[in-house]
């Protein structure tokens, strides 16, 4: 009983605290759905990684594509992890691709996708201007 109390106070409060602000009628007017992923998302290979570059690169684009916040911010770039490492036997799993929605990570880090921005969105689909994948907010 005293959870379900609980519950039922935060509810009301949220209400009245809705109503006062009115940012009910303000958020219900700016709510928009997530857009659907881009993509089928590829699967991992046994060691956890992708398996090509191209792999993790539309693992990006499916993750960030699902996502209106990821889809205005993200810039796809993968990178593969393995690393020579002398005196050591060179590996028969050479590709351990990773990616990243940004370059911070450094000069092992490689654009996914060469766009041209005036038409297309960082993941190189065609943009709409009349339908956008991410209305900005009034």
């Amino acid at each position: 009983p005293g959870a379900a109390a609980a519950a039922k106070a935060r509810s009301e409060f949220r209400a009245v605290r809705l109503r006062r602000t009115g940012a009910a009628a303000a958020s219900a007017a700016a709510e928009h759905p997530p857009p659907e992923p881009e993509g089928p998302a590829p699967k991992k290979a046994d060691d956890g990684a992708y398996a090509t570059k191209a792999d993790a690169c539309n693992a990006c684009r499916f993750s960030a594509t699902a996502s209106c916040a990821m889809y205005k911010t993200c810039i796809c770039h993968a990178t593969n992890a393995h690393f020579e490492i002398v005196g050591l036997p060179e590996p028969t799993d050479t590709n351990h691709w990773h990616w990243a929605c940004g370059g911070e990570g450094g000069e092992k880090y490689d654009v996914c996708f060469k766009v041209n921005e005036l038409y297309q969105d960082p993941f190189g689909d065609k943009l709409d201007p009349n339908n956008p994948k991410c209305p900005d907010d009034e």
